[in-house]
């Protein structure tokens, strides 16, 4: 059945000739890889691949016609020579509990199979360090743990079974290496015809060739009809246990009892009772769906135990040994009790137990039996499944305890939460546990889950496991673009004596070039990947087993470190089934950010030759940081921690700036040292952490503190504070050592803007209310403060351009000094960034400050008086680059931060100094190419505001308004920028009443007549002082209103209700203006007001020598008066009804008529109508001595008659009646003495005086009092109430006659006519 390549002559003839000679032990596997070298024998090649594809045969139970071409490994006409490529494992992912590496070896065979999809399946043998490889039409070994690219690999054409891709593929297992060979050997069993081929060892068959003749080491399993191998399980050193698809197990033996090579195959049958045929098929019907046949532990020489586990539930343990005995101590069927101890898991309550499965087992421990003679209590670890009809499944690791007699219990149960595909018609998962078993290992077809704090034994359970603690669980699956499969594994336990001599058994001799495993793991074959090893840290003196849950930064740390490279196959963007809180992703994306920038990530290289390139790197992985967190693979974390991971992004980026600014100073000036930087960092700003570069405190500070960058910045200046600046050399030393900080400063904070502004979009930060073309966050309510702009630093970065200014004005000037002249060349560059950089920072602040309104009103005040600093500052820093020549940068910055007043000062100074020149160059008769010159200055600056009119529109046309209002240029401003006129000064002028006086007269120009005149009148009545401009404003505001009549074609009635108002006003006016003609005298004779208000008090105010209050009244209102102030109506009846003349009258005794008249003429309120009313009538009554004039005696009716006619009631009440004022309907009437009492209610002096205090309240109510005390003395002795009756009579009988005699004269006039 097998055989080597077809022999002739002797050779068929002689048996022994057709014996190998066994080939004697190297002494190292470099000395054996050395004779394979110079055998001729190739590495897997491409040409290879054939042996997958092109050898179909169709075998038989007959010799196959093999050709001699077609030998197992094809050797090549020339030798390989040179050395072997090498390269090394390659971390894909790591953390504290596991690692995953590639190895570098993988046969080219393996790679085409990726590539052309061929269907194979693997194996690997971890105790041998050789993997297996199997397709339908080959089997292919190879060492996997060297450190080749293109390992050996051993070739081996399989006769193929079926035609269908979808055929059981070979079955095979390595063998524990012969006496005196390194290698392990192989056995091959066909599924399908159960056909068995054994070599002792790998290379040897190289040789003689498989699967040609019939020999010694073939064989075959009894199958019955349809019935297919299923497993083959390496029990070494009892051989191997083969099951099938009906359920029955059978011994495989390869050698025989001498220790020849050959097989034997024993038909297991079960402790039924029943022999023969019968026996075998009663044992498989229990097991007929076998998914596991396990190994335990060695018995004895030659004897070792095996475990059975069905779909089912059921398990089975066996005894085998060499000679192929073998007993069936238990079976047991576990089924229920595992589904009962589901019951009670969360997860899996609601589930179709009918899809309850065993999926696979591993043997877990062992513990001696309380029974003498009976077998120990073992320990199993199953994975069972749930499945579910939409392709997902549950699964669960369930510790059981099988003990003699075949009682059983379930111990722990972790379900796994990580990974739910199901496998379909893919290879079913694998489960692995290898020592010290500490951490399981679930093999999916594309994923593997790993699992800690599995508890072995039921009895380890302790209070923990009821408060049903988490283990430590983590899924590794692959890019689902790539599509990867794993198509074989297997396990890597730690290598101990006791291990390596259970492995080894009686078959081993000398493994000593086999390399020890540190760390228990899985091997995994998988297509597109290679070969993997994922290992599990559980092993060594000093490792603590990791069994907390996985966290989110363990996971972002791992996408972050590797997740970068695309040729890693892992995927890193996480599972559905993988669930995290948005806080912990958070706090855990800004922990490893800020462990990235400060060098603590244990992931990160201590560090480099270069720290400009750690540095870099750093700066990558934050950048991976932020992509992986932008793709939601565990969450969508907010803004604003999108916002502090990129603040530490930038500090980075500044870092790396300052970095490259000291090589550089170093590369032009080596004996300068670090210079400012060395000085900054060794006494200002130390390091937290030791020295870890070499004494070297600058290396250190950028290896650990650049989190700390915006303090290094804010120290800048400090080391420049001891130096002297006295003297022209020490200004120079001074000069440089600024241009040094400088460029720390600029350096580092411009690169961090530019950061800022270029990764926007990658931050989520870009759009509407995002980062600005300044990298100024437009809406940072609830975000971190700004480092660019920390309160601190505002005041460094001021004082140091404050101090760079000094610096270049002091060595401002000609100078034939080269080195002064780069100097000062430079220094002025570096102005306009800092500059630029004070009105970045300033508006940063005080942005961020007004806008956090959730935190007090303490952050929002300090953002207010940040901004007017920065208003009252800003023109101080940008306006002296002028001066230094740059005057384009200082355009450009005012521009770009929108300094309108900046700007306007600019141009405005550069219009007046070329107008100044151009009047110099005309008067002294320059050519006039000087003069064209000049005027296209003017022109051009012209033409810039009239750009910036149309670019930055009404704030800037305010700000330019404002500054010609300032200056006193109304001219321009009402005459200038004809194009802007209507559109921006017209709403400046009317939008501010402080501006109206000029408001009116650019409406007049524009025609607005009717605006104009409303203009006028609200200034005379409202903010007009002078009582001069008021009459004239109130004249052009009346005729600026008949003009505008007149243009609308109004009627002679809308005319006078149209001016109506403005008459009244003027009419007020005039009364003021006659009062203040009747007082001429006195002013003309005062040398200044003070003496005039004296005058007047010591003529009109004599009475009130003892009514202080009023007196001080009268002085103030006397004092507007003389001022050519415009009095308040209520003050202006104050001052009229106060004033007494001393001698004869003034203004013919009729001030309380024009008092009264005032009052009707200014529309008060009615309350205050009544006051001023009845204020005038007392003061009225009080003004004559009723005693003297009701006094009698002596006086003819003539005399007393004529006595009352020159009293102040009298002339006051005869004027009102004459000129109308007590017509019908008129508000006003004669009032009785005891109707123009004050009421002594406070209230009402409240509402005459309300901007008075408390104290001149009360001063005036007593003088209001003794008014009324003096009225009610004439009441009641002159009996004034009858008098006035009396007088009241005779006026209005001397008006009835003077009415009639008016009209009989008017009759005269007509009948003359």
């Amino acid at each position: 059945m097998f055989s080597p390549q077809p022999q002739t002559g002797d050779a068929l003839l002689n048996p022994a000739a057709r014996r190998r000679g066994r080939p004697s032990r190297p002494t190292s596997r470099v000395q054996l890889r050395h004779e394979r070298s110079n055998s001729g024998m190739s590495v897997d090649s491409t040409r290879e691949e054939s042996s997958i594809g092109a050898s179909q045969r169709q075998d038989s139970e007959g010799p196959t016609n093999a050709s001699g071409d077609q030998s197992i490994i094809r050797r090549s006409a020339v030798a390989v020579s040179g050395k072997e490529q090498e390269g090394g494992t390659t971390d894909l992912t790591k953390n504290d509990k596991y690692r995953v590496s590639k190895l570098p070896g993988l046969p080219s065979i393996f790679s085409s199979c990726s590539k052309n999809g061929t269907p194979v399946t693997a194996y690997a043998d971890s105790n041998h360090r050789y993997a297996l490889l199997l397709s339908h039409s080959a089997a292919y070994v190879w060492e996997y743990a060297v450190p080749h690219i293109l390992p050996l690999t051993f070739s081996f054409p399989l006769p193929r079974e079926g035609s269908s891709e979808q055929s059981p593929f070979p079955l095979g297992s390595l063998v524990c290496p012969s006496a005196n060979s390194p290698e392990p050997g192989l056995v091959v069993v066909m599924p399908m015809t159960g056909r068995i081929a054994y070599w002792d060892a790998v290379s040897s068959a190289v040789s003689e060739g498989l699967f040609a003749k019939k020999r010694g080491v073939e064989g075959k399993v009894p199958t019955m009809s349809g019935e297919t191998i299923t497993s083959i399980c390496c029990a070494e050193p009892a051989g191997f246990v083969i099951s099938t698809s009906s359920g029955r197990l059978a011994h495989l033996a390869l050698r025989d009892t001498a220790g020849r090579p050959g097989v034997t195959v024993i038909i297991m049958r079960g402790s039924s009772g029943f022999g023969g045929l019968l026996g075998a098929l009663r044992a498989g019907s229990n097991r007929r769906d076998i998914v596991a046949v396990r190994p335990g532990k060695v018995l004895r020489m030659g004897e070792r135990e095996v475990f059975v586990g069905t779909a089912r539930g059921n398990f089975s343990r066996w005894h085998v040994n060499r000679a192929g005995g073998y007993a069936n101590t238990t079976d047991v069927d576990l089924r229920d009790e595992i589904l009962n101890a589901f019951s009670g898991q969360r997860a899996l309550q609601g589930k179709n137990k009918d899809n309850f499965q065993v999926v696979d087992l591993q043997v877990t421990g062992y513990s001696a039996s309380t029974e003498s003679g009976q077998e120990d209590t073992v320990q199993f670890l199953v994975l069972t499944a749930i499945s579910s009809p939409n392709s997902k499944a549950i699964y669960a690791l369930v510790s059981l305890e099988l003990m003699a007699g075949g009682t059983a219990s379930v111990g722990d149960i972790h379900i796994i939460k990580s990974y739910t595909d199901g496998w379909g018609t893919e290879t079913p998962p694998r489960l692995y546990f290898p020592y010290p078993r500490k951490t399981a290992f679930v093999v999916f077809p594309r994923a593997v889950v790993v699992v800690s704090k599995i508890r072995r034994d039921p009895s380890e359970m302790d209070y923990d496991d009821q408060q049903q603690q988490e283990s430590f669980e983590d899924v590794v699956d692959f890019r689902g673009e790539l599509g990867i499969e794993i198509v074989g594994s297997g396990s890597e336990s730690v290598d101990t004596d006791i291990v390596s001599a259970e492995a080894m058994g009686s078959f081993s001799s000398d493994q000593g070039h086999i390399k020890r495993i540190k760390n228990p793991g899985v091997i995994l074959i998988a297509k597109g990947a290679g070969i993997l090893r994922v290992e599990a840290f559980d092993f060594g003196a000093g490792v603590k087993t990791v069994t907390a849950p996985v966290t989110v930064k363990s996971k972002l740390e791992q996408a972050v470190f590797y997740g970068t490279k695309s040729d890693n196959p892992l995927n890193f963007h996480g599972r559905l089934e993988v669930k995290f809180a948005l806080e912990d992703l958070e706090e855990a994306a800004l922990e490893i950010s800020q462990e990235i920038l400060g060098s603590k990530s244990p992931y990160l290289p201590s560090m480099l030759p270069s720290l400009g390139s750690h540095l870099e790197l750093r700066s990558q992985h934050l950048r991976a940081l932020v992509q992986h967190l932008r793709t939601g693979a565990f969450g969508r974390v907010s803004k604003q921690v999108l916002w502090r991971l990129l603040q530490d992004a930038e500090r980075c980026e500044a870092a790396r700036s300052v970095w490259d600014m000291r090589n550089e100073h170093l590369r032009e000036d080596p004996e300068n040292g670090d210079g400012v930087l060395g000085a900054v960092i060794s006494h200002y700003v130390p390091t937290e952490d030791t020295d870890v570069t070499g004494n070297d405190p600058v290396r250190t500070w950028f290896q650990r503190d650049v989190v700390h960058i915006g303090t290094l910045l804010r120290h800048v200046k400090k080391s420049l504070a001891s130096m002297p600046d006295k003297g022209k050399k020490n200004q120079l030393m001074l000069a440089v050592s600024d241009s040094e900080a400088n460029d720390i400063i600029i350096g580092a904070l411009e690169r961090a803007w530019q950061f800022r502004v270029d990764c926007a979009k990658l931050y989520d930060l870009s759009g509407e209310h995002g980062i600005d073309k300044n990298g100024l966050l437009e809406k940072s309510n609830g975000y971190l403060a700004p480092w660019t702009s920390d309160a601190l630093l505002l005041e460094a970065l001021s004082n140091q351009r404050d101090l760079s200014e000094a610096a270049i004005k002091a060595l401002w000037g000609p100078t034939e000094d080269p080195k002064r002249q780069d100097v000062v060349t430079k220094l002025g560059l570096q102005l306009v960034h800092l500059a630029e950089i004070c009105c970045r920072s300033f508006e940063e602040r005080a942005d961020w400050c007004e806008q956090q309104t959730a935190a007090g009103d303490d952050i929002p005040q300090e953002g207010r008086n940040v901004r007017e600093r920065y208003i009252n500052s800003r023109g101080r820093w940008i306006k002296p680059l002028v001066k230094y020549g740059l005057i384009e940068h200082a355009y450009g910055i005012a521009e770009d931060y929108q300094d309108y007043r900046t700007l306007v000062e600019i141009c405005s100074e550069e219009l007046l100094k070329t107008e100044v020149s151009l009047i110099e160059s005309t008067s002294a008769q320059q050519n006039s190419e000087a003069v064209n010159e000049l005027k296209e200055k003017k022109a051009e600056v012209g033409k810039r505001l009239e750009g910036y009119f149309e670019r930055f529109g009404e704030p800037f046309a305010i700000e330019m308004y404002e500054y010609l209002v300032e200056n006193g240029k109304l001219q321009t401003l009402l005459n200038g920028f004809e194009s802007w006129r209507e559109q921006y000064l017209t709403p400046f002028l009317r939008g501010n009443s402080k501006y109206a006086k000029l408001s009116w007269i650019h409406d007049v120009s524009l025609g607005d007549y009717s605006i104009a005149a409303n203009t006028l009148f609200n200034i005379a009545t409202k903010s007009e002082g002078v009582l001069l401009n008021q009459r004239i404003e109130l004249s052009i505001g009346k005729l600026a209103k008949l003009a505008a009549l007149e243009n609308a074609s109004a009627s002679e009635i809308d005319v006078a209700e149209e001016i109506e108002a403005c008459d009244i006003k003027l009419e007020i006016v005039k009364i003021q203006q006659r009062l203040h003609s009747a007082v001429k005298h006195i002013t003309h004779n005062a040398i200044d007001v003070d003496a005039a208000v004296q005058l007047a008090t010591d003529e009109y105010a004599r009475k009130f020598k003892k009514l202080p209050a009023l007196r001080d009244l009268f002085r103030t209102s006397f004092r507007q008066l003389v001022s050519g102030r415009a009095l308040a109506t209520e003050d202006l009846v104050e001052l009229l009804t106060l004033m007494e003349p001393s001698e004869g009258e003034l203004m013919n005794g009729e001030l309380f008529y024009w008092a009264l008249r005032v009052i009707g003429l200014a529309g008060l309120p009615r309350t205050e109508i009544e006051i001023a009313e009845k204020t005038i009538w007392r003061r009225c009554f009080l003004r004559d001595d009723w005693t003297q004039i009701v006094s009698t005696r002596n006086r003819t009716d003539e005399d007393v008659t004529d006595l009352a006619r020159k009293t102040s009631v009298y002339t006051t009440i005869l004027l009102c009646y004459q000129n109308g004022l007590f017509t019908q309907g008129s508000p006003f009437k004669p009032r009785s003495p005891e109707e123009t009492l004050f009421s002594e209610d406070p209230g009402e002096i409240r509402i005459r005086f309300p901007e008075a205090d408390e104290r001149l309240l009360e001063a005036l109510a007593i003088d209001l009092y003794d008014e009324n005390r003096r009225l009610r003395r004439h009441i009641t002795r002159a009996e004034l109430q009858n008098w006035f009756t009396g007088m009241l009579a005779q006026i209005k009988e001397e008006v009835a006659a003077r009415t009639v005699e008016a009209e009989n004269g008017d009759a005269d006039v007509e009948m003359d006519v």
